[in-house]
C-alpha cells in the first residue's frame, strides 16, 4: 500500500519518516538544501584556534556569521572564550542556549536591550557581557538603564575611522567617550573592580574595540590597529582592574592585528572576533583570507554548498536550476558550481565542472540562470551542487543545516536562529 507523502514546513529538512539512517542527503530531500562538510568545519575549528593561541590571544567568534547555537558551542568547546554578537537580541539566543560569555560588538541604545545587558550578572555571576560606546549619549544611556535594574553595563570604547561605520573618530574623542565611561563607574568610579555589580549600578568601562575589516587592505588595518593600540595605552588609567580588554577581528586582515599587537603591554588581554573562517567560502574570504597570505599558518576550506535541481533547459547554452536569492548569497559575488551529479543514480559522487563549463550569470528569487559552454550538457532532473561568497547571508536564508560527512551522509540536522 503506497505511503503517503509527510508534509515538510522547515525549509532544508527531508521528508520524515521514509528514510533509515544513515541517510544519504539527497534521500527524500526537498531541493534545495544547504549542507555543511564535517571535514571542513572540523580542520577549519582547529585551524583559527590553533593561531589564535600561537598568536597570545582570546577568542570570541562572531556568532553572527551563522547564529547556529550548536556551531557556537562546538566553537567555544574548542577553546574560545565565548562569542560575538551584533545585537541584543543575538546575544539573547546565545544566553538561551547556554554561552555566557558575549560580546555584542555594536552600540546598544535602546534602554531594554540595555536593561538585560546590565542584568546577567545579577543572573548568572560568572557571565561576562560587554557591548560597546562610542559617545556620551551612549554612556549616558548605560547608566541609566544600568540604574533602573541596579545592575551594570560592561563597555569597550570603540575606535572608528573617517568613512568607517561606528567608532569614535579621533583618539581624543574615544578619551573622552572612555573619561565619561570611567565618571559613569559603577558606585567606586575607577577604583572599582571590574565585576563591578556589588558596588552599585552603573557603566564599568573595560578597554577598547575597533573593526579593520572595512579597510581596503592589510597595510591600511595594520596602521589603523596600532592606532587603537595607542588609545588603550592612553586610557588604560581609566579602566579598573589588573587586566585592559583590546578586540578587534573582521576575517580578512586578522594577520594585520597580529602584526600591529605582537609588542602590546603584558596587562592587555586581546579579543580576537573573526567569524567567517568556521565555513569559509568559495568566494569572497577565499581571495581575502591572511592564510592565503601565510600558508605556512594554517589553510581553511569552503564548508557551504547548496544542492538545486535543474528544473529547464529551454534552450541551447542555458540551464534553469531551482536555487535563488531566496537560497543563496549573492551580495558579495555569485554562486560557482561545485558538483555536476548528471543522469544515474543521484548516490554516484558529484564531478566537478571543467573551468568554464557551468558559470552562474544571474540569480532571481528562485531561479538560477547558469549558461553552458557548447560542449556541457544539463539535462532536467539533474542535480548542481553550488560553493558560495560570504558565509553570512546565506545562513539567514536557512532555518534547517545538514552537516554532512565526504560520502554525503547526512551527520546531523543543525538549526538557526535568526
Amino acid at each position: 500500500m503506497p505511503t503517503t507523502p509527510a508534509t515538510v514546513t522547515t525549509k532544508g529538512t527531508p521528508e520524515p519518516g521514509n528514510s533509515a539512517a544513515p541517510r544519504h542527503v539527497l534521500d527524500d530531500a526537498h531541493l534545495p538544501v544547504m549542507t555543511l562538510r564535517e571535514s571542513a568545519l572540523a580542520s577549519n575549528t582547529a585551524v583559527m584556534q590553533a593561531w589564535v593561541e600561537r598568536h597570545g590571544m582570546l577568542f570570541a567568534p562572531h556568532m553572527k556569521t551563522h547564529m547556529a547555537p550548536a556551531l557556537a558551542h562546538r566553537q567555544v568547546d574548542a577553546g574560545a572564550w565565548g562569542v560575538t554578537v551584533a545585537s541584543v537580541q543575538q546575544a539573547m539566543v546565545a544566553w538561551e542556549h547556554g554561552l555566557r560569555h558575549l560580546l555584542v560588538a555594536n552600540e546598544v541604545l535602546d534602554p531594554a536591550g540595555l536593561r538585560w545587558l546590565a542584568s546577567r550578572r545579577a543572573v548568572d555571576p560568572g557571565s561576562d557581557v560587554l557591548c560597546y560606546v562610542d559617545s556620551a549619549a551612549g554612556v549616558r544611556a548605560a547608566a541609566e538603564a544600568a540604574r533602573a535594574v541596579d545592575g551594570a553595563v560592561h563597555v569597550l570604547v570603540e575606535v572608528g575611522f573617517p568613512g568607517g561605520r561606528t567608532g569614535a573618530r579621533s583618539p581624543e574623542a574615544a578619551t573622552a567617550v572612555a573619561e565619561a565611561a570611567a565618571g559613569a563607574g559603577a558606585g567606586a568610579g575607577a577604583g572599582a573592580a571590574a565585576d563591578a555589580v556589588a558596588t552599585g549600578p552603573g557603566v564599568v568601562l573595560r578597554g577598547v574595540a575597533g573593526y579593520e575589516g572595512g579597510l581596503p587592505g592589510v597595510d591600511a588595518a595594520r596602521a589603523y590597529v596600532a592606532g587603537v593600540l595607542t588609545v588603550a595605552a592612553a586610557v588604560r588609567h581609566l579602566v579598573p582592574g589588573e587586566r585592559a580588554l583590546l578586540s578587534m577581528g573582521g576575517s580578512a586582515w586578522f594577520d594585520a592585528v597580529g602584526d600591529a599587537l605582537a609588542t602590546r603591554p603584558a596587562d592587555l588581554d586581546v579579543l580576537l572576533r573573526s567569524g567567517a573562517y568556521l565555513t569559509h567560502d568559495d568566494g569572497f574570504y577565499a581571495a581575502r583570507t591572511p592564510f592565503g597570505r601565510h600558508p605556512a599558518e594554517g589553510s581553511l576550506r569552503a564548508a557551504i554548498e547548496v544542492w538545486g535541481r535543474v528544473t529547464s533547459c529551454p534552450e541551447p547554452g542555458l540551464a534553469l536550476i531551482a536555487v535563488g536569492k531566496r537560497d543563496i548569497s549573492f551580495d558579495e559575488g555569485l554562486p560557482v558550481v561545485r558538483q555536476i551529479r548528471t543522469g544515474g543514480p543521484e548516490r554516484l559522487p558529484g564531478t566537478p565542472p571543467v573551468p568554464g563549463a557551468v558559470t552562474v550569470t544571474r540569480l532571481d528569487d528562485q531561479h538560477c540562470y547558469l549558461a553552458l559552454a557548447p560542449e556541457t550538457v544539463l539535462t532536467p532532473g539533474d542535480v548542481v551542487v553550488f560553493g558560495i561568497s560570504h558565509p553570512c547571508t546565506v545562513f539567514d536564508k536557512w532555518r534547517a543545516v545538514q552537516v554532512i560527512d565526504d560520502d554525503d551522509t547526512v551527520l546531523e540536522t543543525i538549526a538557526t536562529w535568526f
